[in-house]
């Protein structure tokens, strides 16, 4: 688990950047075509890491956001602080697991953009959505590689938790669906972390639980 800590502020990875902005082509009759390059952020690494990671790394909606009610506001900050969290402590994994740097790139810029869809999506709910904290106290002492990927794999347990929570605070169809979002990317991270480690079973029933 990663919790805010006053203490000094370990120097995390840089952070990936969202790639060239595509340009649009000449003005053809036919209207506009979408390019495989609007999800290019998605993929800092180059598209060198996991396809499965790839698959979820956006969260979009299919209606318009509504007001939030207490409960879910009270979820989703705790699930933005999950993932606010996730963005500085793969900075750290990255530090120590430099042989999974493409994956870790990928994943930290997964959570960099669920971090700011969360974001925007408690501001249209009408609540203030709190900047991160300097620095995290972490689950695990990282010393090594080993110890790294032990701490990515919590950082999306913790993830999948925090949306789990969403889920269940509202009854709202397009707030439950874009948690659901969230639960599923934190899955899929935390299946990829062990089948990298090989632990056994690489997947959980129940995700957050």
């Amino acid at each position: 688990m990663t919790t805010p800590t006053p203490g000094p502020t370990p120097t995390p990875g840089p952070t990936p950047s969202a790639g060239p902005t595509p340009t649009a082509g000449p003005e053809s009759s036919a209207g506009p075509t979408s390019t495989a390059g609007d999800t290019a952020a998605a993929d800092p690494s180059g598209g060198t890491g996991s396809s499965a990671v790839q698959s979820v790394s956006t969260a979009p909606t299919t209606t318009p956001p509504g007001p939030l009610g207490p409960d879910a506001v009270t979820a989703l900050l705790a699930a933005l602080a999950a993932e606010q969290a996730a963005v500085w402590a793969y900075g750290l994994v990255a530090a120590y697991a430099r042989d999974q740097g493409d994956m870790i790139a990928q994943v930290r810029s997964g959570h960099l953009l669920r971090r700011d869809a969360t974001t925007a999506r408690l501001i249209q709910g009408g609540a203030a959505a709190p900047e991160p904290a300097a620095a995290y106290q972490v689950s695990v002492p990282v010393t090594d590689s080993a110890s790294a990927l032990a701490l990515a794999q919590d950082i999306e347990t913790d993830a999948a938790a925090a949306w789990r929570v969403v889920i269940g605070s509202t009854d709202d169809a397009e707030l439950r669906g874009f948690a659901l979002s969230g639960l599923s990317e934190a899955a899929v991270r935390l299946a990829m972390w062990k089948q990298t480690v090989g632990a056994q079973p690489s997947t959980v029933a129940f995700p957050g639980q």
